[in-house]
């Protein structure tokens, strides 16, 4: 194997530079081509392997990283709609690889495949002029941009094809219609999954922001997850910020780990980059930037003002379920304040050390004494109840956070008179 994608003439498949494919060159880096179904999931892999942290442990290495990829570009199984829709999809191939359906009533969309390594192509004389040949590399593994949920469906015939009136013969001899999509990085596959997928079963907010590489405000969120160091409290250690962000969770439940999701970090980029202007900004595309800001002054600005964030404040992120800190509205009305700390910024602008000062004495506590009224409320059993998004409450928090003229600048500081008694 070369690792070279130029098509040559040769005399004969070389069988022992992988497993060979007939194919149509789309572009030069998309394929088409057909497999046995079997023969695609020795390429992918179970998809629900990928979701199950008990058993990654027991995978290899390069099943480990097929799995993080996996991870990276395609959207949640568990508890979605798109395990329900496997189950219906399973009966659907049940039905057609059985026979019960009319042949000319059914069809199924090919599967499209990111490898991102190239792929050797080379030319054959036939009696057609020329055919053209892949050839994939024996281990070579890949993620699926579209069509996973088809792809789970054969899964679930193969555990248990006797209940679906089928055999796991006729599953893995299935032939299936593939797009190989080669030569591309991590972002490309993403745009990929988002350009077929947005328009169908619509992925949750999570999931389209970090497939939408087209997006300046996304791009410039998904730098910084891995140019923001984050120290852990306590030991020292610093990690990068995707460690504390979900990709793919559209809002974080109890027993995660994250201390936000991503749709969080992309407000706080937005408000940073717009100001109180962009609270309404956030849930929208953000094809273009303000006078004055470039995406690598963005990056620099913002990554300096998370970092002053998580450091003087880290304890409040890690403790989010009895904070507010790492609330959707507080950490964008985080921004909007931070935004006068940018280069770009309004005047009259504040340093960032003047930035962390106003900020020093903000009591972060999940009480009605100190932010009910601004980002939620007590309730009747006298729990605090964050309530209102960033549109809701963006610019109530904002003001709290560094209008020293308004009351609530008083009471997320030392609490509110009439809760105080």
């Amino acid at each position: 194997m070369t690792g070279q994608t130029s098509s040559e003439f040769v005399a004969e498949v070389d069988r022992g530079n992988g497993d060979p494919f007939r194919v149509l060159e789309l572009s030069p880096t998309r394929l088409l081509t057909t497999m046995p179904w079997g023969q695609l999931a020795r390429i992918v892999p179970d998809p629900r392997r990928a979701e199950d942290p008990k058993g990654f442990k027991y995978l290899s290495a390069d099943e480990q990283r097929q799995a993080e990829m996996r991870n990276e570009v395609q959207r949640t199984i568990k508890t979605t709609k798109k395990w329900e829709n496997a189950k219906g999809y399973a009966r659907y191939l049940a039905d057609v690889i059985g026979g019960r359906r009319d042949d000319e009533r059914w069809a199924t969309p090919p599967f499209a495949l990111w490898i991102e390594k190239p792929v050797e192509t080379v030319r054959l004389h036939t009696v057609f002029e020329a055919d053209k040949v892949a050839y994939l590399p024996f281990g070579t593994s890949g993620v699926l941009v579209d069509a996973e949920t088809q792809h789970l469906a054969h899964f679930l015939l193969l555990d248990a094809p006797e209940v679906h009136g089928v055999t796991a013969d006729q599953v893995n001899r299935r032939l299936v219609g593939v797009e190989i999509y080669h030569s591309l990085g991590l972002v490309s596959a993403r745009q990929i999954f988002h350009d077929r997928n947005l328009l169908g079963v619509i992925p949750n907010k999570n999931v389209a922001l970090t497939s939408d590489s087209v997006n300046v405000a996304t791009n410039i969120t998904l730098a910084l997850l891995k140019q923001v160091m984050v120290p852990l409290s306590g030991s020292g250690e610093v990690v990068p910020l995707e460690q504390h962000v979900s990709m793919r969770q559209r809002q974080l439940k109890a027993v995660d780990r994250e201390w936000m999701t991503l749709s969080t970090l992309r407000s706080f980029v937005i408000t940073a980059i717009f100001g109180r202007s962009g609270f309404d900004k956030t849930s929208g595309a953000i094809p273009e930037l303000p006078e004055g800001c470039t995406k690598d002054a963005a990056e620099v600005a913002i990554a300096d003002a998370l970092s002053l964030l998580f450091t003087r404040f880290g304890p409040a992120f890690q403790d989010r379920l009895r904070t507010v800190i790492a609330a959707p509205a507080v950490f964008a009305a985080l921004g909007a304040v931070a935004h006068r700390s940018m280069p770009w910024g309004v005047e009259p602008r504040r340093s960032l050390d003047a930035f962390g000062e106003l900020l020093s004495d903000v009591n972060w506590s999940r009480d009605a004494r100190y932010w009910g009224g601004i980002v939620g409320k007590e309730t009747a059993r006298g729990t605090f109840s964050l309530a209102g998004g960033v549109k809701d409450s963006g610019s109530r928090t904002a003001t709290a956070l560094e209008d020293a003229e308004s009351e609530r600048y008083s009471w997320i500081r030392h609490g509110q008179p009439s809760a105080q008694g």
